[in-house]
């Protein structure tokens, strides 16, 4: 049985999809948006997050630490190797503040089915189902495509969450097996969409437009990020690009938050994005009604 590497795996969502929701978070991403949320999701391997608000250094991490990856310089201070660690997880046992988390853990499909089955009488009552999340899924397609045969199996609704950004065979598949598509554009701009996510948009759109020709029931999602595509011709080019498909009729408005910017200080990497304010009401309904200006449904995500 294929094994897939997820990093969390959150109950009871609201937003990812029709009623409650059980979303899985793949491991592993071909983007690099300035924006993400998840920066833990980037790496295809297990990391270690180190939270030094909870930290008391105590010492009990290096003293644990076998591999010497952890240790401490002459002025007591930290120190971490990473081309040393062997990712074992003795530090963050050893850890009674848990300011040392192992982000990524190897699953197999029966192991993950056995979580997702106790919330399967909630998805009854509430029309809900599972979301595959990240991360990028596609990128662990053939572990994606067993789990989502395995809720099929059991009448389960499923949700896909993805930037688009894989090989088509791969998009094909996992499409129709899927009730529910939310297809990402970050920008509609090749070079603008290199600029901000590290890749051009032209594999993910001709994935689009092919996807449309065999699923009826996806959902273009759009971060509003100011500073980066909230232009209003940025919008409006979107809009009218995803109203030329013919066969899609709604955009979902993610604005940017702040959620994830502490993560970045976790494992040790800079946010790009550092200080800048999320959009005000009163910009999201100017997008949204830019959007419903080209005969599109739009609603703005909380």
């Amino acid at each position: 049985m294929k094994k897939g590497l997820i990093f969390d795996v959150q109950r009871f969502s609201l937003h990812d999809g029709p009623g409650l929701r059980t979303l899985i978070f793949f491991k592993g991403c071909p983007l690099s948006c300035w924006w993400c949320s998840n920066p833990e999701s980037h790496s295809s391997l297990q990391e270690i997050m180190f939270d030094a608000r909870k930290c008391r250094a105590c010492g009990e991490c290096t003293a644990a630490c076998q591999s010497v990856a952890l240790t401490r310089d002459a002025e007591g201070h930290f120190v971490y190797r990473p081309e040393l660690c062997t990712l074992c997880g003795d530090c963050v046992e050893a850890c009674p503040q848990q300011a040392r988390r192992l982000v990524g853990r190897e699953v197999t499909v029966d192991e993950l089915m056995r979580e997702i089955e106790r919330d399967v009488p909630f998805f009854r009552r509430s029309g809900g189902g599972v979301t595959l999340g990240g991360g990028e899924p596609l990128l662990q397609a053939a572990f994606a495509q067993e789990l989502l045969k395995a809720c099929r199996e059991l009448g389960i609704h499923t949700a896909l969450e993805t930037s688009g950004y894989a090989a088509w065979p791969a998009v094909s598949r996992i499409g129709r097996l899927t009730d529910l598509v939310f297809f990402d554009i970050k920008h509609i701009d090749p070079a603008q969409h290199k600029r901000l996510t590290g890749v051009d948009n032209l594999t993910l759109l001709s994935n689009l437009e092919k996807l449309c020709q065999v699923h009826t029931n996806i959902i273009v999602r759009y971060p509003l990020v100011p500073g980066c595509n909230d232009d209003e011709a940025d919008i409006l080019a979107m809009a009218s690009y995803v109203k030329r498909l013919g066969r899609l009729s709604e955009v979902e408005l993610i604005p940017y938050h702040r959620y994830g910017e502490v993560k970045y200080v976790m494992l040790d990497r800079e946010y790009l994005l550092s200080g800048l304010s999320i959009p005000g009401p009163e910009k999201v309904a100017r997008a949204c009604e830019l959007i419903r200006s080209q005969g599109l449904r739009c609603q703005a995500s909380h």
